[in-house]
């Protein structure tokens, strides 16, 4: 009897830790800010509940499929373009091995195919259409090795990284790569639609540097524990950064606000889990927001896209803003608010 106690109270401790170190579920949503500023939220993949960390990037793979990683069950997922699934929904799942000290994986679309490295010391890789990977064997003889984001710039198809070597831009092509700032080692990456600025998390701060000299353009203190980013092209908000925050909001950065102006960083979604990167869909203009237990995908709404090219929005789209009255009335909130 004193034996089964035993086990008992020892399953009890057991399942009592687990609860304490697994995070809660937690649901981003859109602020009355978000809202007005005519942005979108809905859930692309959820389901996940492996503990501290769910599936970090996203990449688009020339199927049209999304590819992604999941640390806590070491598999590569791949899944249709639709928002609404789980991990059931996936077209494949593929175990990978745990090479790194968190490999967790961080990916970037670049030219049309989909590049990804484990973070902490992982090789880069390409990606095949079923999910598997192929090392960049140039990079890799080389010694470089991917630390934590990564970002597709879209205007040359190469790869702006965080890496062992500081900042660098790699040519997936040709398989070679230059050190852009060898004193930089961030957190989340992205880069401008002009390709010439990069975007990163730096000290729990948003920094902006030139992607030719890298040299340091200005630091924003968002204070928010600030992560992946991405810029909006197209619309009111054209150059706006889009921040995805680790205490579980995302805000809306403009970096023509000057330090101090209340408008320069606004929160756009809260309540959510932990975020970390984010990844352009570029099939359609929107962003993967990753938490915890799921992939969300934020939109912009008509003319505007996330992190690639703008988009031309449908004929028919465009007379049902024009003839509605409340979407007349928000375009015309969000221009006040860029322009206080």
């Amino acid at each position: 009897m004193g034996r089964v106690s035993s086990i008992a109270s020892f399953a009890c401790m057991i399942a009592i830790l687990l609860v304490a170190v697994t995070p809660a579920s937690a649901d981003l949503a859109l602020t009355p800010a978000g809202v007005t500023d005519g942005f979108t939220l809905t859930e692309f993949v959820g389901g996940y509940f492996f503990g501290g960390y769910g599936p970090l990037a996203q990449g688009i793979l020339p199927s049209g499929n999304v590819v992604t990683g999941s640390m806590g069950d070491r598999k590569i997922y791949v899944f249709k373009d639709t928002d609404g699934q789980t991990l059931g929904s996936a077209v494949s799942a593929t175990s990978y091995i745990c090479q790194t000290g968190n490999c967790n994986y961080a990916m970037a679309t670049a030219g049309g195919q989909v590049y990804g490295g484990q973070a902490f010391g992982g090789v880069y890789e390409h990606f095949a259409n079923d999910g598997s990977q192929t090392a960049l064997p140039g990079v890799t003889a080389a010694g470089l090795l991917n630390n934590l984001g990564m970002w597709g710039d879209p205007v040359n198809g190469h790869i702006i990284a965080a890496s062992n070597k500081g900042l660098v831009e790699i040519d997936p092509v040709a398989d070679t790569f230059r050190v852009i700032n060898a004193s930089l080692f961030p957190d989340g990456v992205s880069v401008s639609p002009d390709g010439a600025v990069a975007y990163l998390e730096l000290g729990g701060t948003i920094q902006s540097f030139d992607i030719a000299t890298g040299t340091h353009i200005h630091t924003f203190f968002t204070g928010h524990a600030p992560d992946g980013t991405g810029v909006i092209t197209g619309g009111l908000f054209n150059g706006d950064v889009v921040v995805n925050n680790n205490d579980g909001t995302m805000g809306l950065l403009d970096p023509t606000k000057a330090d101090g102006d209340p408008n320069q960083f606004v929160i756009i979604a809260n309540g959510g889990s932990r975020g970390d990167f984010v990844s352009p869909d570029l099939s359609n203009g929107t962003l993967f927001v990753s938490q915890v237990e799921s992939v969300d995908r934020l939109s912009c709404g008509p003319g505007c896209s996330i992190g690639g090219p703008p988009r031309v929005p449908e004929p028919s789209s465009v007379w049902l803003l024009g003839s509605g009255l409340i979407a007349s009335f928000t375009l015309l909130r969000r221009k006040m608010r860029k322009q206080l």
